[in-house]
């Protein structure tokens, strides 16, 4: 008797397409299903929906690609002195070795800002004043961040949390937005950036100076502004592929990045006081 052979696969990632054309669908899924899941707040025809529907889309697929050890949810950030962020879009945490502070029946959380790896604000359509909005929500996480480096690659600094706009829209040119960001850049200064050149690093005596608060903005289907290691701004036109390099270069950061380990005692004071507020009630 012949030896059998396993089945033709007929699905349309299979072994014979080259392997461009394989990342090429991947792309399109991955487009697909946040424009079907942000879509999905049209349906009642309402605005605050529509944006809700277009935060649920992202998230979702975040937590469907990333690796389980990060956590991926909304709601806000807190450092031990009890200092809380602005209301967050998407918060990307260390999920296995920090605690959640509270979660509420519309799944918003509180988490300590040493367990936050990236903040995102995730945005219907650009321009530059919803552009300056989304720069003060994570100005709010900036706030109450420290600036300590947390880097396993000696040759390049990491100070989480990356701070990135993620929008669906917008009408102007890559150029144009370029310029918004270094405008914004400078409106809201701050003394360091997520990334740069280590002292180590051949690429520090190139470095210009300049800091972000932002480290990229990503605009789907078309590209990506972001600041560069030497403090230069670059544009990206990732077309189609601009969510799967949105995931690269996260994994790429998150990959090279060390939190430490919780410190319970850190937070007791606030988490204390807290709880003495409710008694005394």
């Amino acid at each position: 008797m012949s030896e059998k052979r396993d089945s033709p696969r007929i699905d349309d990632l299979s072994d014979r397409q080259p392997l461009t054309k394989v990342i090429s669908d991947i792309n399109k899924r991955f487009n697909n299903k946040l424009n079907e899941r942000r879509e999905n707040g049209l349906l009642i025809q309402h605005n605050l929906e529509y944006g809700l529907g277009s935060e649920n889309a992202l998230r979702e697929l975040l937590a469907e690609v990333l690796p389980l050890k990060y956590g991926v949810g909304k709601g806000k950030i807190v450092s031990s002195n009890g200092n809380l962020s602005n209301h967050l879009d998407v918060i990307i945490f260390d999920k296995l070795n920090y605690p959640t502070f509270y979660t509420d029946e519309n799944r918003n959380l509180i988490v300590p800002i040493e367990s936050v790896y990236c903040v995102i604000e995730v945005k219907v359509r650009t321009d530059s004043g919803v552009l300056k909005k989304a720069f003060e929500g994570l100005e709010s996480v900036s706030n109450i961040a420290g600036v300590t480096v947390k880097s396993t690659n000696e040759l390049v600094d990491y100070r989480p949390p990356k701070l990135v706009v993620f929008s669906f829209q917008d009408e102007r040119s890559l150029e144009t937005i370029k310029e918004n960001f270094c405008r914004l850049s400078d409106e809201f200064q701050r003394e360091w950036s997520f990334s740069r050149y280590s002292e180590k690093s051949p690429g520090h005596e190139r470095d210009n100076g300049h800091q972000y608060l932002v480290s990229s903005v990503y605009i789907l289907g078309l590209g990506q502004v972001y600041s560069m290691l030497d403090g230069s701004v670059a544009i990206g036109r990732w077309g189609e592929h601009t969510f799967s390099m949105l995931i690269s270069s996260l994994l790429s950061d998150l990959n090279h990045i060390d939190l430490g380990k919780y410190t319970s005692t850190s937070y007791v004071h606030w988490l204390g006081a807290g709880i003495r507020e409710i008694y005394e009630r």
